[in-house]
């Protein structure tokens, strides 16, 4: 049986630290998965910045379960060597911040050309997957709309392909792609490292809160209770409201079924949804912060 962990990226509350700290304070979490702050992408903050980052976050009693970091977010057709710059600058983040994991992505492709690309993909993902190892660092996947990861096939390539390489499951980015949840699912069972959490419904475009969609979230997370012991991150990444980010990450339009005042009130509600879908399954919260159920 799994312990399931929540984390958040919380540049989706606010820009400044100490909104995002707040945030994971009031929905007692305490992880995070950094993104942007003070309007700047953590994975390329100096040195310095990193420090001083860190050292509020220990303040604070934050921990970072991964770097969010938009490392393979680029044409496969882009020379290759100018991205390796930011990869070993996302990577210094990383042993930074004391995290030894990194979100990242393989690359935005043509859909219609995947076969043309693959072997770049996977040689450029292999190389990277071999620096990450040398700096204490597990590159982790996410499934995202345009790259040649978008689709469950896709994923499974990269799993059986890449050694080394590790899985980040979003049942959101697969629903938005018409993708079936359980292929996606299965596509990254082999190499789970953890998953994040925002639900949709295709027909309408549209990301909902945990359970409201079509992600088969209570699904996803019995089968993955049922299959692994030991702690899995649960990363919250609301998307129902448009941030200050948000348009360097992704540049679809964004479209909720509810409205919401402020950054804050939408981070909270998703919290809330994820928190609920996982009472809902018979789990409870310990003192730690660790969601268990028992086993009868």
């Amino acid at each position: 049986m799994a312990t399931f962990v929540l984390s958040a990226f919380a540049d989706e509350a606010g820009a400044s630290l100490a909104t995002q700290i707040n945030a994971l304070k009031r929905n007692n979490i305490g992880y995070i998965e950094p993104r942007h702050v003070d309007g700047k992408n953590v994975s390329y903050m100096s040195e310095e910045e990193l420090k001083a980052l860190k050292k509020s976050l220990d303040e604070a009693a934050v921990k970072v379960s991964s770097l969010g970091s938009p490392i393979g977010k680029y044409p496969i057709t882009d020379p290759f060597e100018p991205h390796m710059e930011s990869f070993r600058s996302a990577l210094l983040a990383a042993q930074i911040l004391g995290t030894d994991r990194m979100r990242m992505f393989s690359f935005f492709c043509p859909q219609t050309e995947l076969h043309d690309h693959r072997q770049e993909v996977l040689s450029r993902l292999c190389q990277m997957v071999e620096q990450a190892r040398q700096a204490g660092v597990t590159l982790c996947h996410e499934n995202e709309a345009a790259i040649y990861g978008q689709m469950p096939s896709e994923v499974a390539d990269l799993m059986q392909n890449v050694p080394g390489l590790k899985a980040v499951f979003d049942p959101a980015n697969y629903r938005m792609a018409n993708a079936d949840i359980t292929c996606g699912l299965e596509a990254s069972l082999p190499a789970l490292s953890y998953l994040h959490i925002k639900d949709a419904i295709f027909s309408q475009q549209i990301i909902v809160p945990a359970g409201e969609g079509e992600g088969q979230i209570p699904f996803v997370l019995d089968k993955v209770d049922r299959l692994f012991s030991g702690t899995i991150f649960l990363t919250v990444e609301p998307h129902l409201k448009v941030f200050d980010a948000y348009k360097d990450i992704d540049q679809h339009e964004l479209r909720g079924k509810y409205t919401f005042s402020s950054g804050e009130e939408s981070f909270d509600f998703a919290v809330n949804a994820l928190k609920g879908v996982l009472t809902n399954l018979g789990f409870t919260e310990n003192e730690h912060r660790e969601w268990t159920r028992n086993s009868n």
